[in-house]
């Protein structure tokens, strides 16, 4: 089948989308994350250089105002210095107010916005994600960093990347990939679902982009406390409720790994469980949203979860073909430059390999 539409249910930053996209292909994008759908609709739909500029003259003109939106968040003085998270409040106040989602050169502002919330922080500029570290401490001791200057470079980065119309039809929703019929009847059917689905344990979605998130609650209309629990794979607050019950011994009979880790690791035998809990659903969506004829392709890999490997490629592709999917082709990738050293990160799921499957609906 010809691709006529394809969708990515964990879009994340958009690189598959815009890959369809670039193709002349209509393309569809969900993703539970605030931020990153509003990274891969900017990335998508584009937007007009010169009203970004304008908007963003009158967003960056708040810094000299009183009025402030204050950020919501007890750890905000450790991340900023007091004159840099002054004027991020301020800049928040003045983005609530002109709605800037509501259109593409606003969106794009908002994400310039956001994408300067890392340089502008006491966080180490050497990794992805947000840390503070003794070299951090050093490097960073006594600068400011204005938001304002950086929000205009990046703006202008962004205006030279994607500043421009595609012409093809995109689209990005941030809703969780488990409300089946909301996500149905918003996005349609397609003949292409190419995904890189969540790791159990392997990262907390949630804490990479944290800095953003804090920013931009209250200029977004979500609350952080209900995206951060929302994360497939995250380890905050699971309930244990997941072990009991029919489903739960059918998880155990697919996963046999289970049953040592609720003998010894109690309490990431339910992080596993709620994350095939989880993708079960997302499953179901996606076998609601793929016409007959279409393909599936997702890359996982495999986990390390309380000293035990765990297949999740095989384990997921055993959930599809219980859907009705059937592989057709499959490949693998090693990984050999991808280990974390746990001491330092509380990495507890190191990916040694990668597998792409591609199933067909029959």
């Amino acid at each position: 089948m010809d691709a006529t539409h394809l969708v990515d249910p964990f879009c994340g930053s958009g690189a598959v989308l815009r890959a369809g996209s670039l193709r002349g292909i209509p393309v569809t994008g969900i993703d539970v994350n605030p931020f990153g759908a509003l990274l891969s609709g900017v990335k998508l739909q584009g937007f007009n250089a010169r009203r970004a500029d304008s908007i963003a003259d009158e967003l960056l003109d708040a810094i000299n105002e009183d009025c402030e939106l204050a950020v919501e968040w007890d750890n905000k003085d450790y991340w900023f210095t007091k004159t840099t998270l002054q004027k991020y409040e301020r800049i928040r106040h003045r983005a609530a107010q002109m709605k800037l989602y509501s259109s593409k050169a606003g969106r794009a502002v908002l994400l310039a916005f956001a994408l300067s919330v890392r340089s502008c922080s006491r966080a180490d500029q050497r990794s992805p994600k947000p840390f503070i570290s003794k070299y951090a401490r050093q490097a960073r001791s006594r600068k400011h960093y204005d938001p304002g200057i950086v929000i205009r470079q990046l703006l202008k980065e962004l205006a030279h990347l994607y500043g421009n119309r595609f012409g093809v039809e995109a689209d990005v929703f941030r809703m969780d990939v488990g409300e089946t019929k909301e996500i149905t009847k918003v996005v349609g059917r397609c003949s292409h679902i190419i995904t890189s689905p969540p790791y159990i344990n392997a990262q907390d979605y949630f804490r990479n982009s944290k800095l953003e998130l804090y920013l931009l609650e209250g200029v977004l209309s979500f609350r952080i406390d209900d995206v951060m629990h929302r994360f497939i794979g995250t380890e905050r607050s699971i309930d244990r409720e997941v072990l009991i019950g029919i489903t739960a011994d059918r998880r155990r009979i697919l996963v046999p790994e289970l049953i040592y880790l609720e003998q010894h690791r109690k309490e990431q035998a339910v992080v596993v469980h709620r994350y095939l809990c989880d993708m079960q659903a997302a499953f179901k969506t996606m076998r609601s949203l793929v016409r007959n004829g279409g393909t599936l392709v997702i890359v996982c890999g495999d986990n390390l979860i309380g000293g035990r490997r765990i297949c999740t490629w095989r384990i997921l592709n055993a959930m599809l073909e219980d859907l009705g999917f059937v592989l057709f082709d499959s490949f693998g990738d090693r990984i050999r430059n991808r280990a974390l050293a746990p001491t330092r990160c509380g990495h507890k799921g190191m990916i040694k390999q990668e597998m792409i499957s591609a199933f067909k609906l029959l």
